[in-house]
């Protein structure tokens, strides 16, 4: 399988299809098989470079939050695409992947055609009372020593006993499988790491948005976290020209639990770009 090397580092990644180059990052806890429906439906049309990030899936995981910053997985990304020749793309990613693309896009803005930025605040909103701060920061901690102790696929029958997975996981055995297959394949180092570094609130993205000149897609689910829709909302005003599509009836990780609206919102922005036509504006999907 083909693989990116520098620094010690190795780069996961497969590419689908021909056409112009469309990046496509996954969210936190998942690998590049992630976008499974949204490649099927893309690929016939653009090529699709999908990789797993840094401390996920077949990548690799050194230990040390400080592998994990921002600043490095933006980087990351700017190797695969010196390695496999890509001098401009569309880029796009999801929760984690979202603010790898609005990174991206912030360092090395003359490589970004187009812009999809999905389900994550930008830097916007973060918690900011110290209080659920510090609770997050304790349960973090002890999510670590758990699955330190006793892997990662028995701390995520750990998140599902205790009410702690993201729903609607906790209430369906099919997704509690899922949930629990997917968080096994999720290296601890990785899990430890990005958790810590946290690099979706990196206050420099704030900056990076209003810098934002391409043509950008910003999407979020109706049910997702408070901070996610009123973040979304912000960045969708911070980046002059921006879309906003709202997909109703989703909560975290829109291409995963409305599939078809969430690729034919991709398919409808791209379009309008490729067309020359402006793509500014509000929608409710669903």
């Amino acid at each position: 399988m083909p693989v990116c090397q520098f620094g010690g580092i190795n780069i996961n990644y497969k590419v689908f299809g021909e056409g112009f180059p469309l990046v496509l990052i996954h969210p936190f806890s998942a690998s590049l098989e992630f976008w499974a429906p949204q490649i099927e439906k893309l690929s016939p049309k653009y090529q699709i470079i999908a990789y797993d990030v840094r401390g996920h899936g077949l990548s690799s995981a050194p230990a040390g939050e400080e592998n994990y910053t921002l600043d490095i997985l933006v980087e990351d990304l700017h190797h695969l695409l010196e390695h496999l020749g890509v001098a401009k793309a569309y880029i796009g990613g999801l929760s984690l992947g979202g603010a790898i693309s609005l990174g991206y896009a912030g360092r090395h803005p003359d490589t970004v055609k187009a812009l999809l930025i999905c389900d994550i605040h930008g830097g916007f909103q973060p918690p900011s009372d110290p209080a659920i701060q510090a609770a997050m920061d304790e349960g973090r901690e002890k999510g670590e020593r758990y699955a330190r102790e006793r892997g990662m696929a028995d701390f995520a029958r750990r998140q599902i006993a205790t009410g702690t997975a993201f729903p609607p996981v906790p209430k369906d055995e099919a997704l509690q499988e899922q949930h629990v297959e997917r968080m096994a394949r999720f290296p601890v180092n990785g899990y430890i790491g990005v958790g810590r570094a946290r690099p979706w609130e990196a206050e420099w993205q704030r900056q990076a948005a209003d810098n934002i000149n391409v043509p950008t897609l910003i999407t979020v689910g109706s049910d997702d976290l408070p901070m996610v829709v009123s973040g979304t909302r912000i960045l969708h005003e911070h980046i002059k020209g921006s879309r906003y599509v709202v997909i109703k009836g989703s909560v975290h990780e829109t291409a995963r639990w409305r599939p078809d609206l969430f690729t034919q919102a991709v398919i409808e922005f791209l379009e309008a770009v490729e067309a020359g036509k402006p793509v500014a504006g509000e929608i409710t999907v669903g």
